[in-house]
């Protein structure tokens, strides 16, 4: 469960660049730590946070800590602290914490033998929360650390929380001798890039504190601006063995990978001629495409909308490409009534739950069923839009090297420009359509690419995962994301219910 502040305060603004102090104490250094800790604050603050992590003991921790002039202290530890004073909050065991100002700490303080009980709880909390994890303190160092630094020992089963909450900043407090930091190094689901960093006891003469600076507007990259910065991630699994074929041929895996798979309907997940197509799903049918919610959706439900509002337009008909096999393809009906629906559920964002809207959508020739992914947007935030997506064309044509290079270009939705790509059938594009209000012109981002370049299949929902500041949720099937058939159903239902009075079917 993640645990929020109590918030007593109203429209109080807080700035996304904080500064974040960590202190390693031990029980007999507590006040001595916070009068240096004072000190650097005045010198080298102020900090919006100061964490004081150690195994500090209930009997021995002074009840009258004079906090005057420091910001929230947390204490963090094995071992729980009654009483600790005002502006100060105690978290041991394992769990999350996420402050007002929108910082998000995770804790797993265990030991090896209490986290090898309860192993199950922890990762069941990390894999089910969606908020992004910022800093994550652990006593025992993870087995991947001890692997790449060559200290200390590890613990496997951190391996696994780590690799799940993908922390900025992951610090450890078990070595209390030494002081160690690794080189950044990248997750590839998120993108997010993260350090770790043990921390020394003050008793100990080496480095005691660590002092840095967090973005909260997700700079994931902050720290590793350099691609040369950046290590092979630790936690990386390493490739299993690809098995012979039945005739004995090690085929070229690159060839193999680079051929059209071709998918019939009635093995489409798309299609109403598979046996297996879920009908729980679907919102609306027209007469040549229908409306379905999606399976593991990005957004989350927010205020007014009990539902996530994420769905799927898709065209009846088994097509790879909306811009081919039609006559007159401007004019098609099909083309008339997806534009009808996109409108309308961008005008129930709007009207109904004071949303805006962004529509992702591929065009290429080896798609195997053309689809629009639709998303709510917070009107608040619609304005980063242009910087998630600059950010992660950048990160995508100078990280990723194998995939197409990306160059988006704007257009308002009605201009000849945008409509002569759109119409040409030979063209393959990612395409975002920003609905800012419904009555607005919607502005198009469009990117060509050459059919046989590879895509980053999951480019749409980075870029608004990075708005939206749920990283967890980029694939949709992440544990985050994963919901039970009941679960679709009341969706869908709650969908139906918000989307009535706005259903070009039903109006």
């Amino acid at each position: 469960m993640l645990h929020r502040a109590e918030n007593t305060t109203t429209s109080k603004h807080y700035s996304l660049i904080m500064k974040l102090l960590v202190v390693h104490v031990t029980p007999k250094s507590f006040e001595q730590v916070l009068e240096k800790v004072k000190k650097l604050n005045k010198k080298a603050g102020p900090f919006d946070h100061i964490c004081f992590i150690g195994n500090l003991e209930d009997d021995a921790y002074p009840k009258d800590v004079d906090t005057t002039g420091l910001p929230t202290l947390y204490l963090i530890g094995n071992n729980k602290i009654n009483d600790c004073g005002e502006n100060i909050i105690s978290l041991n065991g394992f769990g999350l914490y996420e402050c007002l100002d929108r910082l998000v700490i995770g804790y797993v303080t265990e030991d090896s033998k209490q986290l090898a009980a309860s192993k199950n709880e922890v990762m069941e909390l990390f894999k089910k929360t969606d908020a992004p994890v910022d800093l994550l303190i652990t006593q025992e160092w993870s087995s991947g650390m001890s692997r790449l630094t060559g200290e200390f020992y590890g613990n496997d089963a951190l391996d696994e929380v780590v690799s799940t909450a993908e922390p900025r900043y992951h610090i450890s407090y078990g070595d209390n001798k030494h002081y160690c930091e690794s080189a950044s190094f990248q997750w590839d689901s998120t993108d997010r890039v993260s350090r770790f960093v043990n921390i020394a006891d003050i008793d100990s003469k080496n480095k005691w504190a660590y002092a840095f600076n967090l973005n909260l507007e997700g700079s994931s990259q902050e720290g590793a601006s350099d691609s040369q910065k950046l290590i092979e991630n630790p936690y990386k699994l390493k490739p299993s063995k690809r098995k012979m074929s039945d005739g004995g041929d090690n085929k070229d895996i690159q060839t193999t990978q680079k051929k059209i798979k071709t998918i019939l309907p009635s093995a489409c997940h798309f299609c109403f001629t598979n046996g297996n197509f879920e009908d729980q799903m679907v919102i609306s049918i027209g007469n040549f495409s229908y409306l379905t919610i999606v399976k593991g959706p990005l957004t989350t439900p927010r205020g007014e909308m009990n539902f996530s509002g994420h769905c799927l337009l898709i065209p009846i008909e088994h097509i790879p490409k909306l811009n081919v096999g039609q006559d007159d393809f401007a004019n098609s009906d099909l083309v008339k009534e997806m534009g009808q629906y996109e409108r309308s559920v961008a005008k129930m964002n709007y009207i109904k739950f004071d949303m805006s809207t962004i529509v992702f959508e591929i065009n290429s020739e080896r798609s195997i069923h053309f689809h629009k992914q639709i998303m709510p947007i917070p009107k608040f935030l619609i304005m980063k839009f242009k910087a998630s997506l600059e950010r992660h064309v950048n990160f995508n044509n100078e990280r990723q090297t194998n995939n197409a290079k990306l160059n988006f270009e704007e257009y308002l939705i009605d201009s000849e420009d945008y409509l002569k790509i759109r119409n040409d059938s030979k063209m393959n594009y990612l395409q975002f359509t920003v609905y800012e209000t419904s009555e607005a012109p919607a502005m198009v981002y469009i990117a060509k690419f050459q059919p046989d370049m590879r895509l980053d299949m999951q480019f749409g929902r980075r870029v608004v995962a990075f708005m939206l500041r749920l990283p967890k949720r980029i694939k949709w099937d992440s544990p985050v994301c994963h919901q039970t058939k009941e679960q679709e159903t009341e969706e869908t239902a709650n969908f139906q219910k918000g989307y009535k009075e706005y259903d070009i079917i039903k109006s």
